[in-house]
């Protein structure tokens, strides 16, 4: 019996260590127009701050960076047709793959920018669908395919977010340690019973 219980309790103590905490992009929506970060919502754009203000009343986003998609042969497009952006971060911070026109790997990391990632936008045609990314603002990789929101192959691509000081690392405490020796205890008295 105390077996059993030692090799459950142990079972579900790691499962819950190492179950994932989120789910990555979190869908907001997909909105006519082009992911306008100016700040003024002139009526031929939609101001992606009007949005995110809408789905949760953040205020604070700010433009990080972009990646444009382009043909190779157009002037002043990169041999990989990526035009990076620049915004309160580096775009060289994002990394974009495309495994077709519609779906692709974005891998960032965004350690010691002082900012980190909340929001993304795949723009495609004249739309855009826009996503909460509730993961790790700091570094992170998500897969994605614009084709589920928008019938049409990526045009750009932009990540938004505003400051981030990442949390001091919380130790473990030790009634955790003691709950493990306590178990260790009772697996070794139960084996001692038993011979």
């Amino acid at each position: 019996m105390i077996k059993k219980f030692v090799a459950v309790a142990a079972a579900t103590m790691f499962a819950f260590a190492a179950a994932p905490a989120q789910a990555g992009l979190v869908y907001i929506g997909t909105y006519p127009g082009n992911d306008n970060a100016s700040g003024n919502n002139n009526g031929a754009n939609n101001d992606i701050r009007d949005e995110i203000f809408a789905y949760n009343g953040d205020t604070t986003v700010e433009f990080l960076a972009k990646i444009d998609l382009c043909e190779t042969d157009e002037d002043e497009c990169p041999v990989n047709g990526q035009k990076p952006s620049n915004g309160a971060v580096s775009a060289s911070l994002f990394s974009l793959v495309m495994d077709s026109d519609y779906d692709g790997t974005v891998n960032f990391d965004l350690t010691g920018t002082g900012k980190g990632l909340e929001y993304v936008a795949l723009k495609a045609s004249n739309a855009f669908a826009l996503f909460y990314w509730d993961m790790d603002p700091l570094v992170g990789m998500f897969v994605f395919d614009v084709f589920d929101y928008i019938d049409a192959g990526l045009s750009h691509i932009s990540f938004y977010g505003g400051d981030y000081t990442p949390p001091n690392e919380v130790p473990l405490p030790a009634a955790a340690w003691l709950m493990l020796a306590g178990l260790g205890g009772l697996r070794f008295a139960g084996r001692r019973k038993a011979a």
